[in-house]
């Protein structure tokens, strides 16, 4: 999910948190997190298998994106790749985790590589992966 598309979403998200006051507990990355594992239960893959998760960074220097995905690195990340996004001055950091998609995980590391993006004057632009059955 990009940027762009995150500010409509979290206006949709802001006004449907008046509603279902649980909801406000999570963070609207969080809520994605959870709408990501539903799909994939859906699809039927076996969230109690290992599966290759992609996790992407963004920033606005590519010192910046080199700097975080070095703090990955040393956290057990593999860094599949630091690139320009097309189009765009900006650099995606591309790292990968071998895990199981399990909700609780998945939003820990959302929160923490939020902070850890943030903290290098970037954004957490979510995670996927292909299921496994």
């Amino acid at each position: 999910m990009k940027l762009i598309h995150l500010l409509p979403c979290s206006l949709l998200a802001g006004a449907s948190l008046t509603v279902f006051p649980a909801a406000a507990q999570t963070s609207i990355a969080e809520q994605q997190d959870a709408r990501v594992i539903e799909n994939l239960q859906r699809h039927g893959a076996d969230l109690t298998k290992t599966h290759d998760i992609d996790f992407f960074l963004v920033f606005g220097q590519e010192s910046d994106a080199v700097a975080a995905a070095d703090h990955l690195r040393a956290r057990g990340y593999q860094i599949a790749g630091i690139g320009e996004v097309p189009k765009r001055t900006l650099w995606e950091v591309h790292a990968k985790r071998k895990m199981a998609p399990e909700i609780g995980a998945m939003q820990a590391i959302t929160r923490d590589l939020s902070a850890l993006a943030a903290s290098y004057h970037g954004y957490y632009d979510g995670w996927g992966t292909v299921g496994i059955k």
